[in-house]
């Protein structure tokens, strides 16, 4: 188990094989820089999940959703609050686990609490994935209490040549969900043993790894630096993807505009995904990247494991061809 977050003194830890994400959701907690959602490596519905923290199980919400929606999801979600050892006024929540344990039973970091649900409160390409936040126990409902993460990354900027070429897209597996696969000649960016995407500054800098979904989402972060300017833009390479508007430790949060739109191959797709990886998720040293398609099931048929694809990037602003290399 790695740390990857705290606040109030209470650690958070998610599985060494996991992948991760601060932004990639539309939700408040991820909006205020005080979430993360833990993707765990065996990617299945149903599947473990482990508890981030040792501590006492507190509270236990069973929360009736709304309408079923066209792809498959539980009835129900849950919200589990465990009071860490270190504290007696705090908890820390997880959602979207059915739990396997009762409310007074104690539970050691790394125990398995329960199986990932598919939640209403999932887009389609959402894929298996536990929130975990620190808050006050007092306001377990209310993700808007939940404390910022102090993050521990820390990105040396690099500065680089701005490249144009043809981005190769390798494909992996392609589901109803999603497209995932492996881009050639994109910018990656590692600290430590993770790796994601690279995001860079005005000055051409590398300056740490995107986390967010580019552009179907209206906020974004860089992880590994927290001095960027505020009002100063993030690119995807050459393309603009949105402006710096708050500065946390180890991570910058911006706000999307412009847009970016996406193609693979002729069809256009609603966006990338962008996570913080580890080495479980590498091909050549090259990390998986999620493409979401416009709609449900838009690729069953027309593509396939190995198939080797076009992904080109086109920043809204001016409608220019922005092709990535690494």
């Amino acid at each position: 188990m790695r740390v990857v977050g705290s606040a109030m003194g209470i650690e958070l830890h998610a599985p060494d094989d996991a992948y991760f994400s601060y932004f990639n959701s539309p939700y408040i907690g991820h909006d205020i820089g005080s979430a993360i959602d833990i993707y765990p490596h065996h990617q299945e519905w149903n599947g473990d999940v482990l508890t981030p923290v040792t501590g006492k199980i507190v509270r236990i919400k069973k929360m009736k959703m709304g309408q079923p929606k066209k792809f498959p999801t539980n009835d129900y979600d849950y919200g589990i609050g465990i009071r860490p050892d270190e504290s007696q006024a705090d908890i820390v929540r997880i959602m979207h686990c059915e739990p396997n344990s009762s409310e007074g039973e104690s539970v050691i970091v790394g125990d398995c609490i329960g199986k990932v649900i598919r939640s209403r409160f999932f887009n389609f390409w959402t894929g298996p994935h536990y929130h975990v936040e620190i808050m006050p126990l007092e306001s377990f409902s209310r993700s808007s209490k939940s404390y910022p993460l102090e993050l521990g990354y820390k990105f040396e900027s690099k500065t680089i040549q701005s490249s144009k070429g043809k981005i190769d897209f390798l494909v992996k597996s392609v589901s109803n969900d999603h497209v995932i696969g492996y881009a050639e000649n994109l910018g990656y960016s590692s600290i430590g043993n993770l790796l994601g995407l690279s995001a860079t500054n005005e000055e051409k800098q590398r300056t740490g790894i995107l986390d967010g979904g580019l552009s179907h989402y209206k906020i974004g972060g860089v992880i590994g630096t927290d001095t960027m300017k505020l009002g100063s833009h993030v690119h995807l390479r050459d393309s603009s993807v949105g402006a710096v508007r708050h500065t946390k430790s180890g991570a910058s949060l911006f706000m999307r505009g412009p847009s970016i739109t996406t193609f693979l191959d002729q069809t256009e797709l609603r966006g990338i995904s962008c996570f913080i990886y580890t080495k479980h998720y590498t091909r050549k040293k090259t990390p998986q990247l999620i493409l979401i398609p416009k709609t449900y099931g838009q690729f069953i048929g027309l593509l396939q494991e190995g198939d080797l694809c076009e992904l080109r990037i086109t920043n809204n602003s001016n409608m220019v061809k922005a092709a990535l290399d690494k």
